[in-house]
């Protein structure tokens, strides 16, 4: 294998592992693949900045909405040693938790990731917004 795609191996691992934490609603699984000092930028809402403030971001997420979602991976490129971004299409099943009915969904997503000092992509910023209408929560 490739330095390079040893590289993008391990980028993508972190996209994917985030994907699998949010279909689980396991926020002790997501909130490791971020950094330091994550910033999230929500659909129509504002910026969530911060470790506490993306958990809380998570957690009221998962009070309201469950989701089974496949993602693919549509580009990847590492800007530089340390800097990466991952831009996605996910699909799959949106589902309010008030009405249990799940409904088809699909999202935009950006991520900007940064390569740590233990060798670790994390998840610098990451914006998304849904690219179809979404049911009522």
């Amino acid at each position: 294998m490739t330095e390079n795609s040893s590289k993008r191996g391990a980028i993508k691992t972190t996209i994917l592992a985030y994907f699998q934490a949010l279909n689980d609603a396991n926020i002790d699984a997501i909130l490791p693949l971020y950094s330091e000092d994550p910033v999230m930028l929500p659909f129509m809402q504002p910026a969530v900045v911060g470790t506490n403030a993306v958990r809380a971001n998570y957690e009221g997420t998962f009070q309201l909405i469950r989701f089974e979602m496949q993602t693919t991976i549509q580009e990847l490129v590492e800007m530089s040693p340390e800097w990466a971004y991952v831009r996605t299409d996910t699909t799959g099943i949106f589902t309010p938790t008030r009405t249990g009915e799940g409904a088809p969904a699909s999202f935009h997503e950006l991520f900007l990731l940064r390569k740590t000092g233990d060798e670790h992509w994390k998840i610098a910023r990451y914006s998304f917004s849904p690219a179809g209408p979404l049911p009522p929560i």
